[in-house]
């Protein structure tokens, strides 16, 4: 099996590569069979493996860990062949989904793609109307490089995260996870549905790029505001920090934020000097990307629909 993934990342790599599968998947279950009978079962998350005040029990799965090595993602008609093996083995009859992670695998670097990942989930964000996009970073010894962008809304979270020091075909994976789903609805047609209701969700995204753009300006200009009395001796000086930390996604956002500080140089004058300085800076993603993005991933995620 190893052999046989290991020719295929090799075939991959030089290809355009987006996958959609299952990740995780959580399913209830009336049962009185312990968490302990289960334990070290392969495909099954212990960690995550709950005992329900009603005795009931939630069971997590992570098919791909048992039928690639958590190489590649699961479609669903193998997701749902692995959930059918546990139930077998485990006397288990029916159960109901209560979580599901599905994801889209890219070859898209996540840290040269950062401001173009930073800026989809900051749209998604908008239009779920959730709590704002965050950043979260592993501690410095163990590759503080290697993080995530995530949104979080009442039963759903979104996360972009580095997958390359994982043992995966990909670089990047696309992450949304639907929690404490309540329905009495067959496995399969609820996965279905809520693939269904994400493809939605991404429709016409990229039309909110206006939106975060005139956000990130009116951000950008408080913090310069306060930041030019007491961090920042220039102009320059702040553009240096702001695009160190993400910031500058687009180049609306510097031109907006020049204009409402009343910076007289011209938009490319300033920014052929500035690189001139600090080479590979001012990189920005716009609205055109953000849209092939996002008809890569509700491609991918559109083909997993047929795998059922």
């Amino acid at each position: 099996m190893e052999k046989e993934y290991s020719k295929k990342v090799s075939k991959i790599n030089d290809q355009i590569y987006a996958k959609g599968g299952v990740d995780t998947i959580g399913i209830l279950f009336n049962t009185d069979i312990e968490i302990n009978d289960i334990k070290g079962l392969a495909g099954i998350l212990d960690k995550y493996t709950t005992i329900t005040r009603k005795n009931e029990i939630i069971i997590v799965i992570k098919p791909s860990q048992s039928i690639n090595g958590g190489i590649e993602l699961t479609d669903l008609k193998e997701t749902l062949a692995f959930i059918e093996e546990i139930k077998i083995k485990l006397g288990l009859s029916n159960g109901m989904l209560k979580r599901i992670d599905f994801a889209v695998d890219l070859k898209e670097k996540f840290e040269s793609n950062k401001k173009l990942f930073r800026l989809l989930l900051e749209c998604l964000n908008l239009k779920r109307n959730s709590g704002g996009m965050y950043e979260t970073k592993k501690p410095i010894l163990e590759n503080r490089n290697i993080g995530n962008f995530k949104i979080m809304a009442k039963r759903s979270q979104t996360t972009i995260y580095n997958s390359s020091d994982k043992n995966r075909i990909s670089e990047t994976r696309y992450e949304n996870r639907i929690l404490d789903i309540q329905t009495a609805e067959e496995i399969n047609k609820r996965m279905l549905y809520e693939l269904k209701k994400h493809i939605k969700e991404l429709e016409k995204l990229e039309d909110l790029v206006p939106v975060v753009e005139s956000y990130y300006i009116n951000y950008l200009l408080n913090e310069y505001n306060k930041g030019i009395k007491n961090s920042f001796r220039t102009f320059t000086e702040f553009i240096a920090w702001a695009d160190y930390e993400g910031l500058i996604l687009t180049e609306n956002i510097l031109k907006g934020l020049m204009k409402n500080i009343n910076i007289k140089i011209r938009f490319k004058i300033f920014c052929n000097k500035f690189r001139l300085l600090r080479p590979n800076t001012l990189r920005f993603t716009n609205k055109t990307e953000i849209k092939k993005i996002l008809i890569k991933l509700k491609r991918a995620l559109k083909n997993l629909i047929k795998t059922t």
